[in-house]
């Protein structure tokens, strides 16, 4: 059973990754608008996503959000379910590191 500060925390993290995520989406109507030197805002349309470009940054914010909320929402099931959590999050990182390290060994060659 859940306690009440377990749930204010789930609460919490949820109210966290919707905002964050909002804020993530507000970027597709916000990334053509750029500031000059002399602080006057333009639009700039060499920043304007292409149709496709928006499909995929949509799919990545949806695929991102998915795992966020199962994760969050994983954790506070019970123990055993935060074991598979953090086995997530390190495969997370383990996967995060080897594709730092295949991009750089790319680049530089």
């Amino acid at each position: 059973m859940n306690t009440k500060k377990e749930r204010t925390l789930q609460l919490t993290l949820n109210v966290v990754g919707i905002l964050m995520f909002m804020g993530v989406l507000i970027r597709w109507w916000t990334v053509p608008f750029s500031v000059s030197r002399d602080l006057q805002i333009y639009y700039n349309q060499g920043f304007q996503m292409t149709l496709n470009e928006c499909k995929e940054f949509l799919a990545f914010v949806l695929c991102a959000a998915g795992v966020y909320f199962s994760l969050v929402n994983v954790y506070f099931l019970g123990k055993t379910d935060r074991r598979l959590v953090y086995t997530v999050l390190v495969l997370f990182a383990v996967f995060s590191l080897y594709m730092m390290l295949t991009l750089l060994a790319v680049a530089t060659h």
